[in-house]
C-alpha cells in the first residue's frame, strides 16, 4: 500500500484518471487482478503520483468500485495512457472484450482540479 498526497496549492497541474465500474460478483476476483496488473505496471511510469482504490459502501450508485490514479500532469497522463495501450497490445489484454466478458460496466474519465473548485 502506499502514501498518496493531494497538495493542489504546491501542484495545481496534477491530473487524474477517474474510473468508475459496476463488476459482478462472479467476475470479481479476474477484475481484481486485471487492475493489480495494470497498476503495477503504472509505477513504472514517468510522472506516476499515486493509485487509490475504493470498494462502495453504501449509496444509490450503481458502479461499485471506483480508481484514481494520480500523474505529474495532463502531458505526462496523456503519454501514460498511450503507454499503458502499448502494454496491453504487448500482453494481448484487450479492455472492451474482457469488461464485456465479465460483465462489467464502466465509466472512465481524465480530470483536473481547478482552483476555482476548491474554495
Amino acid at each position: 500500500m502506499s502514501s498518496i498526497t493531494i497538495d493542489l496549492e504546491r501542484d495545481p497541474q496534477l491530473a487524474f484518471r477517474i474510473d468508475t465500474f459496476q463488476v459482478p460478483e462472479a467476475a470479481r476476483a479476474e477484475f481484481e487482478a486485471a487492475m493489480r496488473r495494470n497498476l503495477a505496471f503504472l509505477h513504472t511510469l514517468p510522472g506516476f503520483q499515486g493509485h487509490v482504490a475504493f470498494s462502495k459502501t453504501g449509496g444509490p450508485t450503481a458502479f461499485d468500485v471506483t480508481t484514481i490514479a494520480i500523474w505529474k500532469d495532463q502531458q505526462v497522463m496523456e503519454a501514460a495512457g498511450a503507454r499503458v495501450r502499448e502494454y496491453y497490445r504487448s500482453i494481448g489484454f484487450d479492455p472492451p472484450a474482457a469488461m464485456a466478458r465479465w460483465g462489467v460496466r464502466g465509466e472512465m474519465g481524465n480530470y483536473r482540479a481547478p482552483p476555482e473548485l476548491q474554495r
